[in-house]
């Protein structure tokens, strides 16, 4: 895991320059090492300092694991590529399996990985004169493009681009990207597929979770959650502890927030380990500027989220794991929002609304929260969107997933799945309450723009502006 660059120049002159910014743009912390290839040669260092590939078309990574093996890019006969993600469908290490699909050609190999292999991941190869890059179908990892007179490019986050003064495209989940020097096409290889509404039971949901979450622990045998103790996040713990993962969990908000002790209420049931990790308001002010630069977009909703992801990852790597899960996507695929509620109890049906909400949950969640972790060197796996149980639940039909009264808690089947692995009923049916609110980071980012006499999204917007500017070059 780490950060995918890639640089066409169209004049056909050396693009090492080009993809050099876009490496030292894509997050301040040191890298493990950084790599460059044309289609016939790798080369890795461990600055983002290299000698002069005099190529066209070049590939970069900069690689933030330590046991991330083989270091990437790779070299493959007439293309090199970078692989960032996880497959499930395969123990070869993530990377070497996807050089296998590569191997005969890139561009089939690509659309073959996003039609048949299950995983989250992007995926990036680099020919004599082209570049093809993919993505998973469901999207939780991001990957931009975009292009200017003289130059096209391909990165993992918004900064990269605009280092070298470009307005960033997202890629869509399930799609592929062809860039050459006067040309750039893009086509829809795999998309999420409606299902039928299909009556089922806790035990086929527990069958699900456990095969899903097993698939992931295969990959991961240490790694820390993001815990509130809520349904989503207690599930997640419960399923990876069966599965044998060494676990520890964090809590993480404004001082003194009730939270704290429901957390630790669940984190004892559990017999796991809570880490309990605080921040004052001034605390929250400082790193202000980190969030945005992560999230890069001036959203105040998506501000607030991004606090308790930026500070669980930080606290992640502080403890020494590299790996991170949250219960995040499990608020879409059962119908945890009140919109479906209030909805469904005027006798309408929300399905479609939850299915748009997964298709574009992409933009709206998953490329917030992997980039914010990602910028701590951490990498954050959702098992609520593995692609099976993604599947599955969208055939889950309403009237078992939400109830016919206000006073009883959404997401029912989640509930009663909980209760039915012996989770205590004060636990299992606890009400949703959101992160930003949670946390207590939304009322207190409030106060802070009122003192400086702004709104939240006025104070987020200017500061926006600002990081916007500092990696654009002039």
């Amino acid at each position: 895991m780490g950060y995918i660059a890639v640089a066409i120049n169209k004049n056909g002159e050396d693009a090492s320059e080009t993809l050099l910014r876009m490496l030292q743009a894509a997050s301040p912390r040191p890298a493990q090492s950084y790599g460059i290839a044309n289609y016939r040669n790798t080369e890795t260092n461990k600055t983002a300092e290299y000698t002069s590939h005099d190529h066209p078309v070049l590939l970069g990574s900069k690689n933030i694991f330590p046991e991330k093996y083989p270091p990437e890019p790779l070299q493959q006969g007439t293309h090199s590529l970078v692989f960032n993600g996880i497959l499930f469908d395969t123990q070869e290490p993530d990377s070497l399996a996807a050089a296998d699909r590569l191997k005969e050609s890139p561009e089939k190999g690509i659309k073959t990985l996003i039609k048949e292999n299950t995983g989250a991941y992007t995926v990036a190869a680099v020919t004599r004169d082209s570049v093809i890059a993919g993505i998973d179908h469901i999207g939780t990892i991001p990957l931009y493009y975009g292009e200017t007179k003289d130059n096209a490019a391909i990165a993992t986050n918004k900064k990269m681009l605009w280092s070298i003064n470009i307005d960033p495209t997202p890629l869509k989940p399930g799609q592929i990207i062809k860039i050459q020097p006067k040309n750039i096409t893009t086509a829809q290889i795999k998309t999420l597929e409606k299902q039928k509404p299909t009556t089922t039971t806790t035990e086929k949901l527990h069958e699900t979770m456990t095969r899903s979450t097993e698939e992931y622990t295969k990959k991961t045998p240490k790694a820390t959650i993001a815990f509130s103790g809520g349904i989503d996040s207690l599930l997640i713990a419960h399923y990876l502890q069966k599965n044998n993962v060494k676990l520890e969990l964090i809590w993480t908000g404004m001082e003194d927030q009730p939270e704290q002790s429901i957390a630790q209420e669940a984190a004892d049931h559990l017999d796991l380990r809570l880490h309990i990790d605080t921040h004052t308001p001034e605390q929250l002010e400082e790193t202000l500027d980190t969030i945005i630069t992560s999230i890069e977009e001036p959203d105040p909703v998506k501000t607030g989220i991004a606090y308790p992801f930026h500070w669980t990852s930080k606290k992640t790597y502080e403890l020494g794991y590299t790996t991170m899960y949250s219960g995040n996507g499990a608020d879409e695929l059962f119908a945890g929002y009140k919109r479906y509620h209030e909805k469904y109890l005027r006798g309408e049906d929300p399905s479609q609304d939850i299915y748009q909400d997964i298709s574009n949950s992409y933009l709206q969640n998953f490329h917030r929260d992997t980039k914010t972790c990602l910028d701590q060197d951490t990498r954050l796996l959702l098992p609520f969107t593995h692609p099976h149980l993604i599947e599955y639940g969208l055939s889950i039909p309403m009237k078992q997933k939400l109830p016919d009264n206000r006073q009883e808690p959404r997401k029912k089947i989640l509930r009663k799945l909980a209760l039915n692995q012996g989770i205590p009923e004060k636990l299992a049916n606890r009400p949703k309450k959101a992160a930003q609110y949670s946390s207590g980071v939304n009322k207190t980012l409030t106060k802070i723009a009122k003192k400086q006499g702004m709104r939240l999204r006025e104070l987020t917007t200017e500061r926006y502006q600002k990081i916007c500017k500092e990696f654009s070059r002039e």
